[in-house]
Order: structure tokens, then sequence, then C-alpha cells
């Protein structure tokens, strides 16, 4: 990230929890809030590309943590914002939902300020690193192609002058 900073939106239905991460995280990352599911999707509609991270509370009246992510899947924003799971549930039909929906990590209940800390900054960047090396990539197979059409082009106009002839076919 240049010299931007990261946004996290904090998304759970209790306010207190939203107060101790946002107290834990603001130093380092802007936060937005959303109190439920419904609030967390209208903000991804409006925000997700400047989104960095989401951290999604699992257990919300309403429309919960896994439903919000059945939707960030449909609508392609899990591929560019990594989800951190906020829960208290441990039990493990409901982290493996959670995992199969694209969750990159858990943080459970109650915080740990290091923990929760070192979780988001080690998500955050190694999506960054991720993202980089994916461009690199990108560039890497356009340079290819772009030298690939370039040969061809030298090779076509090599055949046409040492045939005359045969040249302009």
């Amino acid at each position: 990230m240049s010299n931007e900073r990261a946004k996290i939106l904090i998304v759970d239905d209790d306010a207190m929890n939203r107060v101790v991460l946002s107290d834990l995280l603001s130093d380092e990352y802007d936060i937005i809030e959303a109190k439920d599911g419904d609030e967390a999707l209208e903000i991804l509609e409006k925000q997700a590309k400047e989104i960095t991270l989401v951290l999604l509370d699992m257990v919300m009246p309403g429309r919960d943590g896994l439903e919000v992510l059945k939707i960030m899947n449909e609508k392609d924003w899990i591929k560019g914002t990594p989800v951190v799971m906020i829960s208290a549930e441990t039990s493990t039909p409901q982290v493996e939902k959670a995992f199969s929906l694209g969750v990159t990590d858990f943080i459970y209940r109650p915080f740990d300020q290091m923990v929760v800390q070192t979780r988001v900054r080690n998500t955050i960047n190694l999506y960054v690193k991720q993202m980089q090396l994916s461009e690199l990539v990108t560039d890497k197979i356009y340079e290819r192609t772009r030298n690939s059409d370039m040969l061809i082009s030298i090779l076509s106009h090599i055949v046409e002058f040492r045939n005359g002839e045969s040249g302009q076919h």
C-alpha cells in the first residue's frame, strides 16, 4: 500500500465489540463500522474496492456473517477483500463453512490485543504481497505475448522478403 492507510470494515452487532476492535486498530488503520450484515453489504456495495480487510462477526441477528460471505462470493468481492471472521463460536461445522466461503482467518472472543493486531497485520501484508505477485505475473504474461507477436511479425516479414512470389500469400 502506498501512503494511504488501509481501511478495515468492522461488522459486529455488539457496539462494545466494535469499540474494542476500533481502539485496537485505529492507530494503524482507518476504521469503518457496520452494526449488521445489511449495513455491511451497503458499505461494500459502495466501497468494496477501497476496503482492505473485513472483520466479520459470525453470529448476528438478521443477516449473519455466513450470509454476508455468500453474497461477497456472489458479487466477487471476496477475491479482492480478505475476511477475518470474529466469533466465540468454535464448532467445527461453522468454522469449516466459513473457510469454504473464503474466510482467511478467525479471531475468537474474548479479544487478545496482540492476536488481533498481529492477525490483521499479517492478513493485510499477505494480501498486499499476493496482489503484487499477481500484477507481476500479469505483466510477465503481457510481455511474453507482446514478444511473441513481435517475433511472428518479424518472421512473416522475413518470409515475405525471401520469396517475392509466394510472400504475398
